[in-house]
């Protein structure tokens, strides 16, 4: 079951939530929408749901299966929708949250007593509660209460899925390993599913594509490992993980930031422009002698070793603190200490003119 947007605007007064999105999601596939507050990504999700109408236009259509649906209301799309605070039934057993969707069928439609019991026992094994049918959503931990929203959207045998901050009312530990359980749990009944997130990690570990949004335009769409490692926008670059940003020009066809001359291989700006060079702090190394490469001087004002990976707080000559990041064993071998001068190399860069992206 794909789902497919056309040409997609939404306007909330004077506000626009969306502006001409188009996207299509393959069937089977995971997609995350992702981005910050107000860039649109609920709106869209609300969109494919009925659950809100995009503004009249030509060419805007919401598509199931290459089916327009867009005059259909939320009901007959047979979607299934998880909010982030679960909205499930406090007066309701978990095994009758679970159900609801089924018993509320029109008659023709509805499942027998036999064939309903028979589908929440097997969603509860799904969601690994099967002994917690009979309690009630304040008996349970908040882990548990999402997995039971997420069953209780599955039990109507949704054509898609779909998700909104799925796991943003949690812990950190308890995101962590209901996003490994969902990846697993998709793995297993492949529904077409698309999931709301302003959480980069979340997307990056559980979408089969990711789909970038900022101010109700989507910058990016690709794999995480796309999105990643060759972002196409600055928004894109500066959103997705910690970054560090070097101000220069372009001179003679080349990108030049201090030290570093890099050349313009993505198109060419006129003399002088503006140019910025981006890099994240894993992509930079600390050297106490030049290895041939270009350098920059910098003093070492901060090194902080808890966590994976060690970072280490540098200042440049010019003011500028930048941020890299070591690995253990890397730092084992340097032991830089605070108030030493050492040398500062890149390996990955993007760098941003008006008019490329390198």
């Amino acid at each position: 079951m794909s789902i497919e947007v056309q040409n997609i605007s939404k306007s909330f007064g004077r506000f626009k939530a969306l502006r001409d999105v188009s996207l299509r999601v393959d069937s089977g596939e995971l997609v995350a929408l992702l981005g910050p507050s107000g860039s649109g990504k609920t709106t869209l999700l609300r969109i494919i749901a009925g659950l809100d109408a995009p503004d009249p236009g030509p060419n805007a259509r919401v598509l199931l299966s290459d089916e327009d649906v867009a005059d259909r209301s939320a009901g007959s799309r047979r979607v299934g929708f998880v909010f982030q605070h679960y909205a499930l039934f406090r007066h309701m057993t978990v095994f009758e949250n679970i159900a609801f969707g089924m018993r509320v069928r029109p008659r023709a439609e509805r499942p027998d007593k036999a064939a309903i019991r028979e589908k929440v026992t097997q969603l509860l094994r799904l969601i690994q509660l099967e002994n917690l049918g009979s309690r009630y959503p304040s008996q349970l931990s908040g882990g548990q209460r999402q997995r039971v929203a997420l069953a209780r959207a599955l039990a109507i045998e949704p054509r898609v899925l779909l998700l909104d901050e799925p796991f943003g009312a949690l812990d950190a530990r308890v995101r962590q390993d209901l996003r490994k359980w969902l990846r697993r749990l998709h793995e297993e009944i492949h529904v077409t599913s698309v999931f709301v997130t302003h959480d980069q990690e979340e997307a990056l570990e559980l979408a089969n594509r990711v789909v970038v949004m900022n101010e109700g335009r989507i910058e990016q769409i690709g794999t995480p490992d796309e999105v990643f490692h060759q972002p196409t926008t600055e928004f894109v670059m500066k959103f997705l993980g910690n970054v560090n940003l070097f101000h220069g020009r372009v001179e003679s066809g080349k990108a030049v930031f201090g030290p570093w001359r890099i050349q313009a291989s993505g198109g060419a700006s006129k003399e002088g422009a503006p140019a910025r060079l981006f890099v994240r702090p894993h992509d930079l190394d600390i050297l106490r002698e030049s290895d041939g490469s270009p350098v920059a001087p910098a003093v070492v004002r901060r090194i902080q070793s808890a966590g994976p990976h060690v970072k280490v707080e540098l200042e440049m000559q010019t003011g500028e603190t930048l941020l890299v990041e070591l690995t253990h064993e890397r730092h084992k071998i340097l032991q830089p200490e605070v108030g030493e001068q050492v040398l500062v190399s890149l390996r990955n860069v993007r760098i941003f003119t008006e008019d490329y992206a390198i």
